[in-house]
């Protein structure tokens, strides 16, 4: 299993600016972050433990989940694992959507979901390599969430 990313390097970010751009035939945002540190020392030995943290932009107090070393080894595994399995189950799809053939729409609802699959495996297995070990708590309102995120640095 690989080590979770350091305490010192986990940071809660808030959004200080998002700008839209209008394009011919697309529309791009941009976003502006501050980065504050969360206060942790270490990791707890088992489990997970919430910090009350309070963001430097807006004083507002928001509540981090902090997954111990061997929790956050066994997530960052486990979405791993799910994303290949996504990707093996969607190759599946469409290789039996090829020898199905013919007409219809199960061979190619089999293989449209296929495409899906791989491709949210990809998501999923990106997601999984990234992930630091803590998070935002979801109990806590999505006011307080929505402009708020962890970050490595």
């Amino acid at each position: 299993m690989s080590t979770p990313v350091h305490v010192s390097r986990l940071r809660l970010g808030h959004r200080a600016s998002l700008t839209r751009t209008e394009g011919l035939r697309s529309t791009t945002y941009h976003s502006q972050w501050q980065l504050f540190p969360l206060g942790a020392v270490h990791r707890p030995e088992s489990g997970a433990v919430v910090l009350d943290t309070v963001c430097g932009h807006c004083r507002v107090p928001v509540r981090v989940v902090l997954d111990s070393a061997p929790t956050a080894a066994r997530k960052k595994q486990n979405r791993g694992v799910l994303g290949w399995v996504m990707l093996l189950a969607g190759v599946a799809l469409i290789v039996t959507a090829c020898l199905i053939g013919g007409g219809g729409a199960a061979p190619g609802l089999a293989g449209v979901t296929g495409l899906f699959a791989v491709l949210g495996s990809f998501g999923v297995r990106s997601t999984g390599k990234a992930y630091p070990g803590a998070g935002l708590d979801r109990d806590q309102p999505a006011a307080t969430r929505n402009p708020h995120r962890i970050f490595v640095r």
